[in-house]
């Protein structure tokens, strides 16, 4: 269940979009001048429209900084690779070479998708979790699902910006899921063994620290 509504701050109107989870906090996005909020469907409107009130203007100013990409650059494993069109780019020790953008990211995305495929197996298997079909598309409020009755784990194109442990971080995330459902104690207690840094990880993924 999923829900939105309208938030006056400094005199501008915000879209907020709240996606109801089983997770015990609230927490907060911004992007492209929309909140996202994810928290557990019991959580009061009073106590989300409080955190927005408090995390607003951190929220935005800290967007305001570099994004994942621009015009003439772009994020790879956390690195800050210049772009020209036409151009080439080195990823995962792949020569990928583009006309413009639009060809760059269909490319790029051919490549992570086999990358987190790799680090998906690899991450399975350590953890005796079953294999499941890894499929990548952009999402903007959401890392990545784990579809258990489909046997899918579906991650987000954004997380191409980031460095290969955060990345990690995430597919550990989405593997512990196989397992355990919800973000129960039993939950974290599994995803700590695999990725012992993950509160560290996390908050330069929310932070967008690539």
């Amino acid at each position: 269940m999923n829900k939105s509504f309208v938030y006056l701050h400094n005199n501008q109107e915000y879209v907020v979009n709240i996606t109801y989870k089983r997770i015990r906090n609230i927490h907060y996005r911004y992007k492209d001048g929309a909140f996202f909020i994810s928290c557990h469907r019991l959580t009061p409107m009073h106590l989300i429209k409080s955190g927005l009130d408090k995390y607003a203007d951190k929220l935005i100013k800290r967007n305001a900084k570099e994004q994942g990409e621009g015009d003439d650059y772009i994020y790879l494993f956390g690195q800050k690779t210049p772009l020209t069109f036409p151009g080439s780019v080195v990823f995962d020790n792949e020569l990928i070479t583009f006309d413009n953008k639009e060809q760059l990211h269909k490319k790029l995305k051919k490549v992570f998708l086999k990358y987190l495929t790799e680090r998906n197996t690899h991450f399975a298997s350590l953890m005796n979790a079953p294999i499941y079909q890894v499929k990548l598309r952009e999402m903007r409020s959401r890392y990545g699902t784990n579809n258990k009755s489909k046997k899918t784990i579906t991650y987000a194109m954004m997380l191409i910006y980031y460095s290969p442990e955060i990345i990690d971080s995430v597919v550990v995330h989405e593997l512990t899921h196989c397992f355990v459902y919800d973000h129960s104690d039993k939950f974290y207690r599994l995803l700590y063994k695999y990725c012992p840094d993950y509160d560290i990880l996390r908050k330069k993924l929310i932070k967008a620290t690539f």
